[in-house]
């Protein structure tokens, strides 16, 4: 029977570990604090980085949001370079995609190792990819949390991860090599990617295309990995078909997988560039 990788449950559980260290922390005289920057004006960004804060303060995390609907490269990079030197801020999160026109690359190469809590800079992806230390992407953290709390071991594995964005899949190729794994990488556009996939131990997906996956694209007993989300109205479907799960021995649903866990794994790594 296959094994639900149930990330909202482990969200909770994750987030009552992060309260206590939280606690923890104060009662040393340390309070984390975690400065969330957005641009333009997207609804649903808004909506989302509200939620990290309201998270971040239900657990006791300081936390700033800086909504700038209107700025420039030059007043965006000023501002994270003040946050850099605020003390009481121990993780900058920028959420992207950023406003039209401004320079993804600028903002995030601006972000401070030591705070780059989302793991997006490129100093942070080198150390991904060279195997140091160093606050991973958060949709990194959430896929080695959820296979850690249900003691999946990822190392020595053949892992095929189909999706190419710079926030996941190809830092989780390099992650993942590190765990003398086994990696391949492909697109949807890949002309064989069907045989590629048949190969995996472990898939990862991240391309936006409800149920591009089928059963008959996998083996028995793989580990699927799904990052996908494609709305249909208030409805939200996975990369892969429902129908993988019974040759699966583990699967992240859609929802309710990887996606709960983002903003714990966010909230979990301030926590630790705070106690540093």
């Amino acid at each position: 029977m296959s094994v639900v990788l149930d990330g909202r449950e482990t969200t909770d559980k994750v987030m009552g570990e992060v309260a206590a260290e939280v606690e923890a922390l104060k009662a040393r005289g340390v309070t984390p604090g975690l400065a969330i920057v957005l641009t333009g004006d997207d609804k649903n960004s808004a909506r989302y980085v509200g939620l990290k804060k309201k998270r971040a303060e239900e657990v006791g995390i300081y936390a700033e949001l800086y909504h700038l609907e209107q700025t420039t490269d030059k007043e965006l990079v000023a501002l994270i370079h003040r946050l850099n030197d605020d003390p009481k801020i121990h993780g900058i999160m920028v959420q992207l995609p950023l406003a039209e026109g401004l320079s993804e690359l600028k903002a995030v190469d601006a972000i401070a190792p030591e705070k780059d809590v989302d793991g997006l800079s490129p100093n942070t992806l080198g150390r991904v990819l060279m195997g140091e230390d160093c606050f991973p992407p958060a949709g990194i953290e959430a896929i080695m949390e959820l296979l850690r709390r249900y003691g999946i071991n990822p190392n020595r594995k053949h892992w095929v991860i189909v999706g190419s964005s710079n926030f996941l899949s190809k830092p989780l190729a390099a992650y993942v090599m590190n765990l003398s794994s086994n990696v391949t990488q492909v697109d949807e556009g890949c002309p064989h990617i069907a045989k590629r996939i048949k190969d995996a131990d472990v898939i990862s997906t991240e391309i936006q295309k409800k149920h591009f996956v089928k059963a008959d694209m996998v083996k028995e007993g793989v580990i699927i990995i799904d990052n996908g989300n494609t709305y249909e109205g208030k409805k939200v479907y996975g990369d892969v078909d429902p129908e993988v799960y019974e040759k699966a021995s583990a699967y992240t649903p859609v929802p309710g997988g990887t996606g709960p866990m983002l903003i714990a794994m966010l909230l979990k790594a301030t926590v630790k560039a705070a106690s540093l």
